[in-house]
Parts: C-alpha cells; structure tokens; sequence
C-alpha cells in the first residue's frame, strides 16, 4: 500500500513538471478514438446541425479543427460516424464543412467534398 503511495506520488510529481506540450499528449492518449464528447464540445448552433444530419454521432479528435482566433471552424467529416457506419463520404470525398462567427454565433460558409484531411 505505501509503495503504490509513493508511486502515485512520482507519478503526479513526473507529470506536473512535464512540458505543456506532452501534457496534452498525455490526455490525448486518454481520450477513446470515437468519442461523443468531441461534438458535444462544439458550438450549440453546430450541434444542432450535426443532430439534424444523423443519430448517436461520434467524432474523432481530428473532427473540427478552428483557425483565425477562432473564428472559422472547420468540419472533416472523414473523421466522423453516424451510429456505426462511416458517414458522409462518398467516390468524390469526404463532406467537408466551414463554419465562421458572426455576431457571435457560428454560421455554414460552405459545404464542399473533398480528399480526406483538405
């Protein structure tokens, strides 16, 4: 019991004083490849989009990616799954999304297919 103690306490010790960087590796590794919390993470006005186009929807980490301080977002819908089967990927590509802020609110720019990780 002291043992497991004292290794927990390295543990701890060893992973505060790591770099940012490997920190959030270290969650990274934590969190399950499809994992619902990456939509539920996403603005309100695009999880109601996503809601409307599919049930018990999953994404992966690479799902939605934000640039510009935050103001354009981007959805790769290669790295998403509508219940169990691969979703919105046709011969063409994959459903690629862009969202912008406007007012506060995240607004559809466009909608195009294209190769997977454009």
């Amino acid at each position: 019991m002291k043992i497991t103690l004292i290794s927990v306490g390295l543990l701890a010790t060893s992973i505060s004083q790591a770099s940012p960087a490997f920190a959030r590796g270290g969650v990274h590794l934590l969190d399950p490849p499809l994992n619902p919390q990456h939509i539920n993470g996403l603005p309100a006005e695009v999880r109601n989009a996503l809601a409307h186009m599919c049930r018990g929807a999953q994404a992966e980490h690479q799902f939605a990616a934000y640039s510009q301080n935050s103001q354009v977002l981007v959805l790769h819908f290669e790295h998403f799954r509508c219940g169990n089967g691969r979703a919105t990927c046709t011969r063409a590509g994959c459903l690629h999304q862009v969202y912008t802020r406007t007012d506060g609110r995240y607004r559809l720019l466009r909608s195009y297919y294209g190769p997977e990780g454009d």
